[in-house]
């Protein structure tokens, strides 16, 4: 039976716009049910005629009684990241706040089910080293553009609009106000619906912050070299690492210079099989490969051991790397809308002067500006309000998140947006990347969210914790990347279901063609090659390892290691345990 809106415990506005019913729906990894459906918007929503399309909603209901007629909202990045995919983490996540509050999710016009812009870029799909060429190769580009425009007009999936889109369905489900959460290019978002609909936005945080001016991607160079350089600079000042690699940056400029007189060779792992393949790695696709270990704080603390592994010769960390964050990130989300935003919002605006500028003397280059422009010649340019550019100036109480090693984001942005925010408080946590992941303490930056949500203001919120946050050691030993042979006997006893210790995921352990491969409820499969007796590597994501605790020839529970961060404590199903999630 649908769920209709009062049935959802959904405040009522004064006006009566459509309203949306929604059903309950299962969403994998999340316990307990949601409520799911669609709303229809025009495409062009200026003139109110022609196409329309279906926006996908998903609100997670509050759980307790005593309910508050503000929900939660999470803006996704990329751009072209899907919002409602994050249902379960921010359950999980947010379980205080959602004790009292909806978590109400949309997907952007153009992302996951919004009438997505998809397409494939790395052409053929599983060529590793197509995957490894430009990041917009263009052909692939021309035929996304002709596929997308049979059903979309590619001028239409800016930003504005799509806020507009959210306020709209805000509207459909009867919330007057909103509490957001922006991450990277969601803060941008979450900035335009601050602009154009002040007065529906109860508190805001910016988790990632990027300036209406970021012009991306033109502060990719010096952001990533700051990033770098600080990173190298706190391995010098921890003693083990320091001994580790003494030299290490002389041997980060060495690997830089090497790869400047053309492409190295290095063996990777197919996803599909496990089979060991030779690529070519360019300078620009391992400094891509580098860039995106520095986005994780986790992974930062194996970039040391990265580079020293590669001053040696063994560029096999670096190409995995390049290529994970090319199929993991940039070919997962919607790269019609990502192009559609960018090259309306950002590569217009940019002095060719300034990026070559910027870009000069960097580990990265300007490799990114000059490709993605030549990208956006081929695509349609989308039109942008007058002083769109401008910094947003709302009296809303607003939070912004950085990390002090962030390569995209740094926090320099945050206090640039934070200048024209009257009710504003920015943190920067150290060590941190784009994400937090892996740094001991960060629960204190999710625990200040949802006190500055419950308490609507920044008043009396104290940031003290923040200071007591720290990396966890640098990584010093070589990466385990050699694939060793275990018996089809030794492989047996790894089969089964297994449950988070405490938490809401379910994965399953299979064997295929005398392999093992494990299923996520939510996440998808992945292969599983033994480095170890115990130790398996996720192959196509770099970073992920899996390991069993055996004891008496039987699994007592696994430990999936991300950068060698414990990111989820497994165990077999029908056993007990606790929760144990950093």
């Amino acid at each position: 039976m649908a769920l209709g809106v009062a049935a959802s415990s959904l405040a009522k506005s004064a006006a009566a716009p459509p309203t949306l019913t929604l059903s309950p729906c299962d969403v994998p990894g999340l316990e307990g049910k949601a409520h799911c459906g669609t709303y229809e918007v025009w495409e062009n929503r200026e003139t109110r005629s022609g196409r329309k399309i279906s926006l996908k909603v998903v609100v997670v209901p509050a759980t307790g009684a005593d309910r508050a007629p503000d929900p939660f909202v999470f803006l996704n990045g990329g751009p072209g990241e899907s919002s409602t995919d994050g249902a379960p983490y921010l359950a999980h996540e947010f379980a205080k706040l959602r004790d009292r509050r909806d978590i109400f999710l949309v997907d952007q016009r153009g992302t996951g089910g919004s009438h997505p812009l998809n397409c494939e870029i790395f052409l053929p799909p599983g060529d590793l080293q197509g995957a490894l060429g430009a990041f917009f190769p263009l052909e692939p580009i021309r035929q996304c553009r002709g596929k997308l425009e049979k059903d979309a007009d590619l001028k239409l999936y800016t930003t504005s609009i799509a806020m507009d889109d959210i306020d709209e369905v805000r509207a459909a489900l009867g919330y007057d106000r909103l509490n957001i959460l922006g991450g990277s290019y969601g803060t941008r978002a979450t900035q335009v619906y601050m602009r154009r609909h002040p007065e529906r936005v109860r508190t805001a945080i910016l988790y990632g912050v990027v300036p209406m001016d970021d012009k991306m991607p033109l502060h990719i160079p010096p952001g990533a070299e700051r990033a770098l350089k600080g990173v190298l600079a706190e391995c010098a000042q921890e003693a083990a690492c320091h001994a580790a690699f003494p030299k290490l940056e002389e041997e980060s400029n060495a690997v830089w210079s090497t790869l400047g007189k053309g492409p190295v060779r290095a063996r990777v792992l197919i996803p599909k099989t496990g089979e060991p393949t030779d690529v070519s790695l360019s300078r620009d696709l391992a400094a891509e490969g580098v860039r995106y270990m520095l986005y994780s704080s986790s992974a930062a603390g194996e970039v040391p051991a990265v580079l020293h592994q590669a001053a040696l010769g063994d560029y096999t960390p670096i190409a995995e790397r390049a290529l994970s964050g090319r199929l993991q990130i940039v070919a997962s989300g919607s790269s019609g809308m990502y192009l559609s935003v960018t090259c309306a919002e950002d590569v217009p605006w940019i002095d060719p002067k300034e990026a070559e500028r910027l870009a000069a003397g960097t580990f990265i280059g300007d490799y990114r500006y000059v490709q993605q422009r030549a990208a956006c010649a081929l695509w349609p340019q989308g039109s942008i309000p007058k002083g769109f550019l401008e910094p947003v100036d709302a009296p809303v109480p607003t939070l912004l998140i950085s990390g002090m090693w962030d390569p995209a984001t740094p926090p320099s942005d945050a206090e640039k947006v934070a200048r024209y925010l009257p009710k504003s408080l920015s943190i920067v946590v150290p060590h941190g990347g784009h994400s937090l992941d892996g740094l001991e303490g960060v629960e204190c930056v999710t625990n200040l969210q949802i006190q500055f949500v419950e308490r609507g203001s920044l008043e009396g919120l104290s940031k003290g914790c923040i200071d007591q946050i720290r990396r966890r050691p640098f990584r010093v030993e070589p990466l385990e990347l050699k694939v060793i042979a275990l018996s089809e006997a030794d492989l047996t006893k790894f089969l089964g279901s297994y449950l988070e210790d405490g938490g809401p995921s379910q994965a399953e352990i299979v064997r295929r063609d005398g392999k093992l491969h494990i299923q996520f409820a939510a996440e998808g499969e992945y292969l599983l090659a033994p480095v170890a007796p115990t130790r398996f590597r996720l192959v196509g994501v770099s970073g992920l390892v899996l390991v069993f605790d055996v004891e008496g020839g039987a699994v007592r529970a696994a430990r999936l290691l991300d950068s060698g961060s414990p990111v989820l404590k497994l165990v077999p199903k029908g056993a007990e345990g606790e929760l144990t999630r950093p």
